[in-house]
């Protein structure tokens, strides 16, 4: 059943109390927070669209304008990864009571079965988890032997120098006033081996987050990364080195330990790319799987020789930035207070990235005001602030969201001549 906020608002007015939803993890709960059909197991989808992949000609896909529905990532008792169903066998497997349902923290659904399969019947692909690295935006996909399983589009964490060069300057002016300060330790301190640049490390953290996600919905054994050329010398005011560099071989020693990695070149993605036959969208800020996803696509494909490179679904991930709490703001208010800042509390019960029912509505909290309630984010990829002054009582919890998460299923014109056009969204 596909659950739209129509239901959603029906449920709500059936109900005399909001403060009775159970956690997180309640399929009720998912139901209704997931309102967007990341499930693709309803029977409405299955009769506007075919539940099989696209079929392959010549490397290129017959898919119409309608979207593919997906395979579903299956995991067994254990939690170890296996091959992704069809939509129809993962519907058997929910009627028997042989699986259930369940949710990533990255928003993706998925069965966990209640047996372990045998060693046999637990033979899988070869499925490649492609990466195409950026300084703002990252591809990245998950590709088998026959088609391509899933791709995404990250935002990597942005303004972290920055926001570390304000906090030094607050630091150091404190200095100079009767107040409770860090006493100075720049001086007697030295770098640990290992060191990371806290901007690299933002970004490190967040690919790595993601990778281990999708380890453990997908059998991944190889993995394929477009190994980005820096040009220190001009990027960095003559210098022939950059923390750019430590940051690549933290990311790659993470991969070679979960399996094989194979580096290609730019030229190599280009080449690749256009022996597909993939379009690639020159705006890099769209959210579109056209503008890194399908490079990620291109190498994942030449490394497992995947003939289709047309996903059937797309993500957008973003991180969760806290506002971190500052004791002394920059400017007094009237009075001389320095009113308070940041943090990950909220009212309690709340925190900082829980998603709440509010109205019938779903929202993100964010920080509170005394005596006037509390913010509430809007429960989209931009999380944008619509209120300060929300009641904590009209909100009932459901979980808490560290990774904002986007799902969209990429549309493709049919081939002609034997030449296959992208499509819009």
């Amino acid at each position: 059943m596909v659950v739209t906020m129509q239901t959603l608002t029906r449920r709500l007015d059936s109900q005399s109390r909001v403060s009775g939803v159970e956690g997180y993890k309640h399929d009720r709960v998912r139901d209704l927070a997931l309102s967007s059909a990341p499930e693709p197991l309803n029977r409405t989808a299955a009769r506007n669209g075919s539940l099989s992949l696209p079929r392959s000609v010549e490397g290129h896909s017959t898919q119409t304008e309608e979207p593919v529905i997906g395979r579903i990532p299956v995991v067994s008792a254990d939690g170890t990864p296996l091959m992704p169903c069809r939509a129809a066998k993962a519907r058997k497997l929910l009627e028997r009571g042989l699986a259930e349902k369940r949710w990533n923290k990255l928003g993706q659904f998925y069965l966990r079965l209640k047996f372990q399969p045998e060693s046999e019947l637990n033979a899988h692909q070869q499925v490649c988890l492609a990466v195409d690295p950026g300084s703002k935006w990252d591809g990245i996909a998950v590709v088998s032997t026959k088609n391509v399983l899933t791709c995404a589009m990250l935002v990597l964490p942005s303004k972290v120098a920055e926001k570390l060069t304000q906090r030094r300057e607050m630091r150091r002016a404190r200095r100079y006033r009767k107040t409770p300060r860090r006493a100075k330790r720049f001086d007697n301190r030295r770098q640990r081996n290992g060191w990371i640049a806290p901007s690299q490390k933002a970004k490190v953290n967040f690919r790595t987050k993601i990778v281990d996600g999708l380890c453990r919905l997908y059998p991944v054994t190889r993995f394929a990364v477009e190994d980005v050329r820096f040009n220190h010398y001009k990027k960095r005011w003559g210098k022939h080195f950059s923390t750019v560099e430590i940051g690549k071989a933290e990311f790659y020693n993470h991969l070679r330990m979960l399996g094989e990695l194979t580096l290609y070149t730019g030229v190599d993605t280009a080449m690749l790319r256009e022996k597909l036959n993939l379009q690639k969208n020159p705006v890099k800020r769209e959210l579109t799987w056209t503008t890194h996803a399908v490079d990620a696509i291109a190498v994942g494909s030449a490394e497992i020789g995947c003939v289709n490179p047309y996903p059937p679904e797309f993500w957008v991930w973003k991180r969760l930035e806290y506002a971190r709490r500052q004791l002394h703001r920059l400017e007094p208010d009237k009075g001389g207070v320095r009113r308070r800042y940041g943090g990950s509390w909220s009212i309690p019960p709340f925190r900082k990235g829980d998603v709440i029912l509010r109205h019938g509505k779903l929202a993100r909290v964010g920080g509170f005001m005394d005596g006037h309630g509390i913010s509430l984010h809007s429960f989209a990829l931009k999380n944008k602030r619509f209120t300060q002054t929300a009641n904590p009582s009209e909100c009932a919890r459901l979980f808490n969201q560290q990774v904002f998460s986007r799902q969209e299923q990429p549309q493709f014109l049919p081939p002609i001549n034997g030449v296959g056009f992208l499509g819009e969204f």
